[in-house]
């Protein structure tokens, strides 16, 4: 007989091994969280409480590193690999020189959401809002000036509500969604990872409050976070050459881009980033962000626009209606997917090795 599900399934089998993707979705939507059961202590989730834990499984099924639901995903939304499912693959950008000056690549995603916000198709967009270069926090955007507000790219991540000891990339967007006011908000769009849309796809096929309240995702190419602990900050000031202070902007596409104040522009290659790397994102092998209903980088396009993977007819008429209406604007780019299905398979290989080696660890 299958042990019974329980938050120590979840332990053993994925924070053990070391390959927790740090969504959090466990100690936000669990079920057993409203007894206050689960906790996070050091960047990892915990029992707070374990004889509070009512053991029906919630917390194992929505993590994006367990397999049971994975069919139905794949019924859902496709299985081709290394992208996953599409409808088309798009080059595109604002119109909006306000939203071009902060924006990383094309501004794709604010121009995206505003016009959704103006249309009144959604209330709010949880977003992850930069504070600094090095801090973020999660927050519901519901006017342009919100959206504006998180645009572009940091390279560290806030404490989140749970108070985390070291800065990381991840941005606790999950968090906010939990906090958002039903009644106000009853149609969200989600910018996430692809650990985070996996797991809200998994909620949303266990139909679990709020998950109901995310209308469209929009999901970013990922191919890892990174820790800025001290000795991560002291690896990248000497791979730039410079002072972190002297960052402008911060770019990932074929790899890591960091252009400096005084305009010099440095190029790391992804394998050379180590020291920075969250190590559990070793462990991830999507990229393209699958199961979103656009997934969105700078990887193929020039630069100044953005590359959208539409996956599906909604998203493509949604896309057809900002540029009919003036939000975006397009150009034809050739060869953005072959780039796309490199650097998929790049992290798949990657990340199947890892998990079989730090699994086969536990287990020996």
């Amino acid at each position: 007989m299958k042990e019974r599900l329980s938050f120590r399934t979840l332990d053993k089998e994925v924070i053990e091994p070391g390959i927790c993707a740090a969504c959090y979705g466990c100690v936000s939507f669990c079920t057993a969280n409203e007894l206050n059961v689960l906790t996070i202590e050091k960047d990892k989730p915990v029992y707070r409480d374990e004889k509070k834990c009512l053991e029906d499984g919630i917390c194992y099924l929505i993590c994006p590193r367990t397999s049971d639901l994975d069919k139905a995903i794949e019924t859902r939304f496709g299985s081709k690999e290394p992208v996953g499912s599409y409808v088309s693959v798009r080059s595109l950008r604002t119109t909006n020189e306000e939203i071009r000056k902060v924006s990383c690549d094309g501004g794709l995603v604010t121009s995206l959401l505003e016009f959704m916000l103006d249309r009144k198709k959604i209330d709010g967009a949880v977003l992850s809002r930069k504070t600094s270069m090095w801090n973020n926090e999660p927050m519901i955007a519901t006017k342009f000036e919100d959206l504006l507000k998180c645009a572009g790219s940091s390279l560290a991540q806030s404490k989140s509500i749970h108070n985390l000891g070291d800065l990381t990339t991840y941005a606790p967007v999950l968090s906010a969604l939990k906090e958002a006011n039903l009644p106000d908000l009853s149609k969200l769009a989600v910018v996430g990872t692809p650990c985070q849309l996996s797991t809200i796809r998994k909620m949303q096929l266990l139909h679990i409050v709020p998950s109901h309240m995310v209308r469209f995702t929009i999901g970013l190419f990922c191919f890892e976070n990174f820790l800025m602990h001290a000795d991560g900050r002291k690896y990248l000031t000497g791979k730039i050459g410079a002072d972190l202070d002297q960052i402008e902007k911060i770019n990932l596409k074929d790899d890591f881009t960091v252009k400096l104040k005084d305009g010099r522009v440095i190029h790391i290659d992804l394998d050379d980033l180590g020291p920075i790397v969250r190590s559990e994102c070793l462990a991830c092998t999507d990229f393209s962000n699958h199961v979103a209903d656009i997934s969105v980088g700078g990887i193929g396009s020039p630069d100044g626009y953005t590359t959208a993977v539409v996956r599906n007819q909604p998203a493509q008429r949604l896309i057809n209606q900002a540029i009919s209406q003036g939000y975006i604007e397009e150009i034809e780019r050739k060869g953005i997917i072959e780039k796309i299905e490199k650097m998929a398979e790049r992290k798949r290989r990657r990340g199947r090795q890892v998990l079989a080696d730090r699994k086969a660890a536990v287990t020996h």
